[in-house]
């Protein structure tokens, strides 16, 4: 047994890019194999997509109209076919960029080989015997210089020495600068990846990597001339070789654990056996490990001044990647940050907010072109050029391709980093623009139908009920997820507003009065939370989807104490849906579970998207042996989503008040969690024992305030204030 419940570690190279560990600076990522006879490197740039800056959107609102009418009046089918028509192309593809391949001239015959990534420090490591000669293989990502720096070390004077071979799909050719060499090419932008070895005597030597792309941001056109892209990559090739392997190393590991170290999470002895062995075989820290991923990718995925991860975080081997690698809206970006501000990421939550501010300039043009509406608006897919216009090009099913909801969800990202951090002029000047518009959009969406507000064209996220000719549809009125995002965004507007003073505002006073009249979201005839307005037959009873719930989690409209009815609505909900998913929907379902507080059934679904996919390949969801999350394929929301869901698991501030252990699985007997954040600013750390709450200690405040903490149905008011620490016994008594 061990306490080192931060490394991924393995007997054997990776046979399968699913069993290859991630590397990465929020830019550039790699995929590393660990091979014996050679090193293989799969390399990505977060900015190397197909596609170019989209003229602006264009529309007939009058179409939508005409739609709206239909759907209305009970015409669902002819509602869609209008609605096709409105459509636009799809996304543009995240590309990969190449293949690094470091062949070692040297025996390959290997003895106690151990390929290993420490979650905590970033830093990959191979170690092996060879020929009798001991090796060390490291490779650390430095997101400063957005450079990857790999090192061989052989032991007492053996000789080291690599070939570097750079190949890709793309068809980019090869290049030379001094001792630099690299591959550029061009796949409608530039790109180029640039390597140098540096030989440090005859037993070790440094093999420096950077990449470059042409994105320049969504209204600039991207470069197109690869010599431009090679020269900027051998520039910070050199500046990384200028430092030298040791002090790359220390920066990286120095950068990468200022982040990572924040929060700790444990859940008792480690078993000493390897990840994939563990994995097949679950123990009670595994989950342990599983959260800690999920913050270490974030970490290398998203980072200041990158691009948001998109649905591969920034891996991806494939020229045409499954959905096509793209930003999808309608629940999986919003997954991907779901861990940031709760595990103590909030940086690695700016290129979302950043892409959302960009988002929302394209968005207005669509809200106004296809709507004739106000504000900004977004729909199902998007990209790096920031396209917010319905997808599918006319052929596309509405119920994905038409949803408009995308702007109102993707908003509260906005607010929910300003309750976290409470930085008033980054609310006022960044955020309260992009709630607005987004409000100021949803109040022109509502309609007046039969004496209540609602929504028309509508639809449910990927989800389809049976019309009334037996056939399944997509359209209707008033869906729950339209009205419940609906909600949350308009009490989130008045809410920052009240913040900054802004009562006149016409949009808040609108959001304002419509809030009161949103009607409560519908219970049908078996309990259920409904997921339209009606209670119409679900065409896949256990679809995947559960957008009906966003209200209970993300959301609050929903919480067992608050609004207990529609609680027990989406429990039922819940049940009827059933258990089994795809890897993000069931990260999804564990933090639903654990915001109805059922901590059984929370252990439940983490244990299911624990399986090894590898071993069941009937399973839907779960794990591959490197623990990235199966859809089926690799989609890394379920890794983001998870981790949150074990937050949420240990900790809740969403409705004010500070719950402690709100949904303890009972397999996580004895642990601890130092570092979560609350919403008002907060820090806890927690430790249990035999289920049972031991210590408590509540730290970081920004300012005076009273904060009611609650274990079970103990609770303690506790006033607070900048600089002090507060400590309490398993009974919330002061210690």
């Amino acid at each position: 047994m061990t306490d080192d419940d931060t490394v991924l570690w393995f007997r054997a190279p990776a046979s399968v890019w699913e069993e290859a560990l991630p590397l990465g600076t929020g830019r550039l990522g790699a995929m590393a194999f660990g091979g014996v006879g050679g090193e293989l490197l799969q390399l990505n740039d977060d900015r190397l997509w197909s596609g170019q800056p989209m003229p602006p959107a264009q529309g007939d609102p009058a179409v939508v109209d005409r739609a709206r009418h239909l759907a209305l009046t009970g015409d669902a089918a002819g509602a869609e076919a209008l609605l096709k028509t409105v459509q636009g192309p799809d996304t543009a593809r995240y590309l990969p960029l190449a293949d690094l391949r470091l062949d070692l001239r040297a025996d390959v015959v290997a003895e106690s080989y151990r390929r290993r990534l420490d979650l905590r420090t970033g830093v990959y490591a191979v170690t092996y015997r060879a020929g009798g000669v001991s090796v060390l293989r490291e490779a650390v990502c430095h997101p400063g210089l957005h450079v990857l720096a790999w090192r061989l070390q052989a032991e007492h004077g053996a000789a080291a020495d690599v070939a570097v071979r750079l190949e890709n799909a793309l068809g980019g050719t090869e290049f030379t600068a001094g001792d630099v060499t690299g591959l550029s090419g061009t796949a409608g932008m530039a790109y180029a990846v640039a390597t140098a070895i540096e030989r440090e005597g005859p037993d070790a030597l440094t093999v420096y990597v950077a990449t470059e792309a042409g994105y320049r941001g969504p209204d600039t056109e991207p470069e197109r001339d690869p010599a431009a892209c090679a020269l900027l990559a051998t520039a910070r090739v050199e500046r990384a070789r200028a430092l030298g392997w040791w002090r790359v190393r220390e920066e990286a590991v120095t950068a990468h654990r200022d982040l990572f170290d924040r929060v700790r999470f444990t859940l008792g002895p480690v078993p000493d056996r390897p990840t994939d062995e563990r994995i097949a075989a679950p123990d009670a820290s595994l989950a342990a490990l599983l959260f800690h991923f999920g913050r270490y990718l974030l970490i290398t995925s998203s980072r200041p001044g990158t691009l948001p991860a998109n649905l591969q975080g920034v891996w991806n081997p494939h020229v045409d990647p499954p959905w096509r690698g793209n930003y999808t809206l309608n629940i999986n970006l919003q997954m991907n940050y779901w861990p940031a501000e709760v595990t103590g990421l909030p940086e690695c939550h700016e290129p979302l907010l950043e892409f959302v501010e960009r988002l929302a300039a394209r968005g207005t043009h669509v809200a106004r072109n296809l709507y004739a509406a106000p504000g900004w608006v977004a729909h199902h897919n998007s990209d790096p050029w920031c396209l917010a216009t319905p997808v599918g090009a006319g052929t596309g099913d509405p119920a994905w391709a038409n949803w408009p909801m995308a702007g109102a969800w993707l908003s509260l990202h906005l607010w929910e980093h300003f309750e976290f951090g409470g930085d008033v002029r980054w609310l006022r000047e960044r955020a309260w623009p992009v709630l607005r518009g987004a409000a100021e959009f949803c109040a022109a969406w509502l309609v007046e139908h039969e004496g209540a507000l609602t929504t028309a064209p509508s639809t449910s996220p990927e989800n389809h009920y049976v019309g009334g000719d037996g056939r399944p549809v997509a359209v209707g009125v008033g869906s729950t997820m339209d009205l419940t995002l609906t909600w949350e965004l308009f009490r989130c507007v008045v809410a920052a507003a009240d913040e900054l003073d802004l009562e006149h505002d016409d949009v808040v006073s609108r959001a304002r009065e419509l809030l009161s009249r949103l009607p409560s979201p519908p219970i049908g005839s078996r309990g259920g939370l409904l997921e339209w307005a009606q209670d119409v037959p679900d065409a896949e009873p256990g679809h995947r989807h559960v957008s009906h719930l966003v209200g209970l989690h993300p959301g609050r409209r929903i919480d067992p104490e608050r609004t207990p009815e529609l609680a027990a609505a989406a429990r039922q909900a819940l049940l009827d849906r059933g258990d089994a998913g795809t890897g993000w929907s069931l990260a999804w379902k564990t933090a639903l579970w654990a915001r109805l507080g059922d901590g059984d059934r929370a252990g439940e679904l983490l244990a299911m998207f624990l399986t090894d996919v590898t071993a069941d390949g009937a399973h839907s969801g779960g794990v591959y042996r490197n623990l990235f999350c199966s859809h089926p394929p690799f989609q890394i929301d379920g890794n983001f989503g998870i981790t949150a869901a074990m937050a949420e698991m240990l900790l809740q501030s969403h409705t004010g008040e500070l719950r402690l252990l709100p949904a303890l699985p009972p397999e996580w007997r004895r642990g601890s969690v130092r570092g979560l954040r609350a919403r008002s600013g907060l820090i806890a750390d927690l430790t249990w024992d035999d289920g049972e709450l031991t210590a408590v200690a509540l730290y970081g405040a920004r300012s005076p305030r009273t904060v009611v903490v609650r274990y079970g149905s103990l609770r303690v008011a506790v006033e607070t204030r900048p600089g002090a620490r507060y400590v309490f016994d398993g009974g919330l008594a002061s210690t």
